[in-house]
């Protein structure tokens, strides 16, 4: 293994949105599009013959066998829908070193049924009413168990504050059986209105940093800690000779903070 992401991605093809999951720390991270951005809407013959011969015989047991898992999974991926957890982020996203940044929510279920068989993610900002929809939603395979389904782009309404406290998100499957889940978001506000130059200490921290490398077409190819041997962009270039620019990120709990690209200029 050379440290390069081992998950697999289906959805939207489209660049990363941000460069960390909180889901998926340890095998780097993943991006995390969802179409172009969801603003808030106010207010969802027979098969086997008899042998004596013990290696049919071991043959007829092994396709029972399958038979019955393919059964039991069947029956599992068709089981009523519930949330096991969810992942929920504010992200600041900096487009240059002067202004300040857009601020956007990602939420990520991951479901007890089948994730392939995620339709649908329906998010409420319960005192507000405003609601969220994305209906083709990114899915991960994170291993282990772990899927999830969900978005990273949701955006307050135009030319207002993303409004903090509870949410509920709404997950539909392909039957249109819906369960739901609550969670919070709660950050400071002046996060929102300030250039990255001016974030705390505890935010713009090597220990928080992660570094994000993209090729020429804007998809992400490594998400991680900076290796130590990564000392400047021609180190970086030897181990990832398509990557064209990079970003450096931050996450401090459930915010994340993603610095302006950087080109990557090969020597």
């Amino acid at each position: 293994m050379d440290g390069r992401p081992t998950f697999t991605v289906s959805g939207s093809s489209r660049p990363a949105s941000f460069c960390f999951f909180p889901a998926l720390q340890g095998s780097a991270c993943a991006p995390l599009p969802c179409g172009n951005g969801y603003a808030a809407l106010p207010i969802g013959r027979r098969l086997f013959r008899h042998s004596s011969s013990p290696l049919k015989f071991f043959s007829l047991a092994s396709a029972l066998l399958l038979l019955a898992a393919f059964l039991l999974l069947s029956s599992c991926s068709d089981s009523e829908p519930s949330i096991v957890n969810v992942e929920h982020n504010v992200v600041f996203d900096y487009k240059d070193e002067t202004s300040a940044p857009q601020v956007r929510f990602s939420v990520f279920v991951q479901p007890s049924s089948s994730v392939l068989r995620a339709g649908e993610i329906r998010t409420i900002h319960q005192e507000s009413g405003l609601e969220w929809h994305c209906q083709s939603p990114l899915v991960f395979h994170g291993g282990g168990g772990k899927d999830y389904a969900g978005c990273s782009s949701f955006f307050p309404p135009y030319n207002s504050e993303l409004p903090q406290g509870i949410y509920y998100v709404y997950y539909k499957d392909l039957s249109d059986r819906e369960c739901e889940a609550e969670f919070s978001l709660n950050f400071t506000p002046d996060f929102g209105l300030k250039p990255y130059s001016e974030l705390p200490y505890y935010v713009a921290n090597p220990n928080n940093e992660r570094i994000a490398l993209y090729n020429p077409e804007g998809i992400l190819i490594y998400c991680g800690k900076r290796r130590e041997d990564w000392k400047d962009n021609a180190a970086i270039l030897a181990d990832y000779g398509t990557a064209d620019r990079m970003r450096v990120c931050y996450a401090s709990g459930t915010l994340f903070f993603m610095l302006p690209f950087e080109p990557l200029q090969k020597n």
